[in-house]
């Protein structure tokens, strides 16, 4: 049941059309550079891991700048051996902006006979006020996959989307 104070925006969005099925608009690709994963050990919630992100660049048709070093990609496996993905890490943009990441998603890249390889996640944002504040105000999906044969290693290519 929807409260009082959401019956407005409920109203406004059936009559804007909101409950069209929604699109994707790329919004950046990016090469992150790995240090060797750091294997934790079992915990009482699974196989942890830990990645440390060492740097890369991202661009796409509003912003492209450098990944900074000094994240990382923290990942538990979990008794059915889907993995958990949480990244956490900085972006410059050209101009200077600092941008925060947070990534979390899901993959069965680890599950034995998998019939197809899912890995989505869906990242959100924390930019300052300025020209890359509208980062703050989407929901956003990504992928994960292999880098370009001529990219450094190790690293990920991550394609990131805003949900329209």
């Amino acid at each position: 049941m929807a409260t009082p104070l959401l019956l407005p925006t409920l109203a406004h969005a059936a009559v804007s059309g909101a409950t069209d099925a929604p699109g994707l608009a790329f919004v950046y690709e990016a090469i992150v550079t790995l240090e060797p994963v750091v294997e934790v050990g079992r915990t009482p919630l699974g196989t942890r891991r830990r990645i440390p992100i060492t740097g890369g660049h991202f661009a796409g048709p509003r912003i492209r700048g450098t990944v900074l070093s000094g994240g990382a990609d923290w990942q538990l496996q979990r008794a059915d051996d889907w993995t958990v993905i949480e990244a956490d890490y900085m972006m410059r943009a050209d101009d200077g902006t600092l941008i925060h990441v947070r990534n979390v998603g899901l993959t069965n890249s680890r599950v034995a006979g998998a019939p197809e390889r899912y890995l989505r996640t869906v990242p959100s944002f924390e930019a300052p006020d300025g020209p890359h504040a509208w980062l703050n105000q989407a929901i956003f999906i990504g992928t994960l996959g292999p880098p370009p044969d001529d990219a450094p290693k190790p690293s990920v290519r991550i394609r990131v989307y805003r949900v329209t």
